[in-house]
């Protein structure tokens, strides 16, 4: 192996030695870059993908987790504003369990477990406020597993008792929410949070219990408006129609591109009416005879019994008769109905739609008929409905965002291709054509030099080729080569004779071939 190797480092040396000043320095320069551009990108390509374990995490716990992570050997990064832990993706599930098992966060709001800590002979006032403590510490632990509550903290003020009921203070709470991004809570969850520490902790009622977000917005008025609210209908009313509009034309116009906006008079006056209904029955002669109520019938006869004839000439007239006499009563009947309106009647609604859209005449009656079936609105009530077709500023704005965003995450794509894949291959493509270019300007002096007898006939016969082979006679190209004896193998005469008509053929081409033979 050794002396494989001797003759290549000789020569190396020997290169080395003939190198100038300049020339050594620019190799050394180039092998200097090439090692750490190397080494840059190798680094670059294993460099892991990198996750948040941890954010929003104060200093002290920080602390504890890079210095278990430096124990153990663990890859990790503290982030600029050293709120958070990063660790590559791949452990983030295991390491999570190990910052778990360990006990490296402190809970910044104990609970009951401050009672494993009292200590026989504690004063009555640090009793009172481990115990005020407790309750603050189960309340924030309860309160920030609510939806979008990303932290709490909970004051508590309980005074101390007095015997005169006159000054016995009632305790009173504060909570100071820290909501996320975006999140804003709805007035039931504003009021199961009052209720939640209100009803933990000993005369505490939910009036005395002041919320506010970081902001400094009050939340605790919130509370004031319930479902029975005469504003809080309205306003559900509106927006229950506005959704249902909303949904219909979503599917013709596109998510985004319709605003709604419902305005309703509703009629909070509770009112009572009796209604009183005459409705003849029966069919009769004349029409409507009504229901039957009395009916009376009186019958009248007269005979004369010692009736008798004076004049037997004279005829004798009958004094008897029958009278009936009848009488029937009827009435029409009567029906009597109370009925009672209940609050939240809708008066009149107003409806406005503005599509992202430019529609015509056709396509807006077509829009108009789907929100007036969608609302359940009524033109003889006197509802409105207006439709607009408008260009939203806010889409517009949205969609230079989006291409704004798209466009910074294909050149953070290009840059990382370039850097981590295509860059590489660059660097190593140039450098290594740089190399080969010195080399081969190296060796090609030294072949030179060895070869400058053989190489400068050449280079002065070939660019005078075409003119001085034209010029050449055949008897001289006859000469030139050997002659044939009788006793040459007929094989060997027949390739002679095909070279020779190459050659007569063209004999600036023979002449290029053969130049190219001798330098190589």
């Amino acid at each position: 192996m050794e002396n494989n190797l001797k003759p290549f480092l000789d020569d190396i040396k020997k290169l080395w030695d003939g190198l100038e000043l300049p020339q050594k320095i620019g190799l050394l320069a180039l092998t200097v870059i090439t090692v750490a551009v190397a080494t840059f990108m190798l680094a670059r390509s294993l460099e892991p993908e990198w996750s948040i374990l941890y954010s929003d995490l104060p200093q002290s716990d920080i602390a504890n987790i890079v210095e278990s992570f430096k124990k153990s050997g663990q890859a990790y990064k503290v982030s600029e504003d050293k709120k958070a832990i990063l660790v590559p993706a791949k452990d983030k599930d295991d390491l999570r369990i190990f910052v778990a098992e360990n006990s490296l966060i402190d809970s910044q709001s104990p609970g009951f477990e401050l009672l494993d800590d009292m200590q026989l002979g504690s004063t009555d006032f640090k009793n009172k406020m481990t115990k005020q403590r407790i309750f603050q510490g189960e309340l924030v632990r309860s309160i920030e597993k609510m939806n979008g509550i990303k932290s709490c903290r909970v004051q508590l003020a309980d005074p101390e008792r007095s015997i005169f009921e006159d000054k016995d203070e009632i305790p009173s709470a504060s909570v100071m929410l820290i909501l996320q991004e975006g999140y804003r809570l709805k007035a039931s969850q504003v009021k199961a949070i009052k209720n939640l520490v209100a009803y933990s902790v000993p005369r505490l009622t939910p009036e005395r219990v002041f919320i506010t977000d970081q902001n400094g917005a009050s939340l605790s008025e919130e509370t004031g408006k319930n479902s029975n609210d005469m504003e809080t209908f309205k306003a559900n009313a509106e927006k229950q129609t506005a959704e249902k509009v909303s949904q219909v034309l979503e599917k013709i116009v596109g998510k985004g591109n319709v605003s709604v906006q419902v305005n309703a008079d509703i009629d909070f006056n509770s009112t009572k009416a009796t209604i009183e209904t005459y409705v003849p029955v029966g069919d009769g002669q004349n029409g409507y005879k009504g229901v039957l109520t009395t009916s009376q019938s009186e019958v009248e006869t007269y005979e004369n019994p010692n009736q008798a004839p004076v004049n037997a000439n004279v005829q004798a007239r009958n004094l008897n008769y029958a009278k009936e006499k009848n009488s029937v009563n009827y009435s029409v009947s009567k029906e009597i109905k109370q009925v009672v309106y209940a609050p939240g009647t809708i008066k009149r609604m107003t409806i406005a739609v503005a599509v992202n859209k430019i529609l015509t005449d056709s396509e807006k009656e077509e829009l108009q008929n789907l929100v007036l079936s969608a609302a359940g609105a009524n033109y003889e009530r006197g509802d409105v409905i207006t439709v607009s077709s408008l260009q939203f500023e806010s889409i517009a704005e949205d969609q230079k965002k989006q291409e704004a965003i798209e466009k910074e995450i294909r050149t953070k794509s290009t840059v990382d291709y370039v850097t981590k894949d295509l860059g590489p291959l660059i660097v190593v493509l140039i450098l290594g054509l740089a190399a080969l270019f010195i080399i081969k300007g190296l060796m090609g002096k030294m072949g030179i030099s060895r070869t400058v007898e053989v190489a400068e006939p050449a280079k002065t016969f070939e660019p005078q080729l075409p003119p001085v082979v034209e010029e050449i006679p055949e008897v001289t190209l006859q000469e030139a080569l050997p002659t044939i004896t009788a006793d040459i193998d007929p094989e060997l005469e027949r390739a002679r004779m095909e070279l020779n008509d190459t050659i007569m053929a063209d004999p600036a081409e023979a002449a290029r071939i053969l130049v190219s033979y001798i330098k190589d």
